[in-house]
């Protein structure tokens, strides 16, 4: 009877905190001084810090590891060391029998020669032979996967004390709108970042390999750059996957319908090669990779908007109603 008692008292007490917890990011309509204000701000600066710093010394340990699967769609291109190759290739042995016959001979020495056997299909394809500029170019490279590493872990924390600030203020219909879009918005990140991994960049890489062995060109390639530009990539796609989080916002608050994306579908498809020109690496291939997804997400919020009943904006309605 006592054990029972002790349990329900606990489960009692977790769920009073938990309430407490969910009661912090509840609507307050109290006036509190600027002050007030900038201290709180200033307590969230300094956790939101914090939980970057401490996501960064997480992932500095196993840099190496991140640095692999960045380098992974790559793998297949990158020139393997003299040791790898002898152990992934057969190896040739060549020499005619008088030379091995009067070496033994005269000297008791024998040359061999030797080579390697890369497969046909590697080398038309091209190879990656990936170098380091300068001395600390390893430990940049470390430090600025690190970083992204602790960023991308930290994420939910850093919402979390970003919400904690912002949320008291904002009613409750509206934090449930804000919360959906959170979701919404978080899902289309990570849908982008893993469609940049797994197609774009291993298609960008092999088209551009395979045009430079056409060419007769050999592809040495600084370490760092190429750690950049995957970088680089991945969380291009991931922002440029948040146009539709956009478009349908301004859709709901009447600023654009269905019929006017419509009528400027030409003007947006020119600015989507720009934004896809400005926040990729500069060439043509990943570009058009990144401007295809968004035409299509483009089109999905034409529909969406249209078989959602915002077929018109605000003005255009409000027009129709005076006439």
């Amino acid at each position: 009877m006592k054990v029972m008692n002790n349990r329900k008292w606990m489960g009692n007490r977790m769920w009073s905190r938990i309430k407490g917890f969910r009661d912090r990011f509840q609507f307050d309509d109290r006036e509190l001084p600027f002050l007030t204000h900038l201290e709180a701000f200033r307590k969230t600066l300094i956790r939101m810090v914090v939980s970057l710093v401490v996501g960064m010394l997480i992932c500095l340990p196993v840099s190496d590891q991140l640095i692999r699967l960045l380098r992974a769609p790559a793998e297949p291109y990158i020139e393997a060391s003299l040791v790898e190759a002898l152990a992934e290739n057969p190896v040739q042995l060549s020499m005619a029998g008088e030379e091995v016959r009067s070496a033994i001979e005269s000297t008791n020495n024998v040359v061999v020669g030797a080579t390697i056997q890369l497969p046909d299909e590697r080398v038309n394809q091209g190879m990656i032979r990936l170098q380091f500029s300068e001395p600390a170019a390893a430990l940049k490279m470390w430090l600025l996967v690190s970083f992204f590493g602790g960023l991308l872990l930290s994420l939910p924390f850093l919402v979390f004390f970003l919400a904690l600030f912002v949320l008291p203020g904002v009613r409750d219909v509206e934090q449930r709108a804000i919360k959906r879009i959170a979701v919404f918005s978080g899902g289309l990140f990570l849908l982008g970042v893993v469609m940049g991994y797994k197609i774009t960049l291993p298609l960008a890489l092999g088209l551009m390999l395979k045009i430079g062995a056409q060419l007769g060109g050999e592809s040495i390639w600084f370490y760092s750059k190429y750690i950049m530009f995957a970088l680089q990539l991945l969380l291009a796609f991931g922002l440029a996957f948040q146009l539709p989080v956009v478009i349908l916002i301004l859709g709901k608050m009447g600023v654009v319908g269905s019929r006017q994306l419509r009528e400027k579908r030409r003007h947006v498809i020119v600015g989507l090669l720009v934004l896809s020109m400005l926040l990729t690496p500069p060439d043509l291939l990943t570009q058009l990779l990144l401007a295809a997804p968004l035409i299509l997400l483009y089109e999905f919020c034409i529909w969406f908007l249209h078989f959602t009943g915002n077929r018109d904006t605000a003005s255009s309605e409000d027009k129709s109603e005076v006439v």
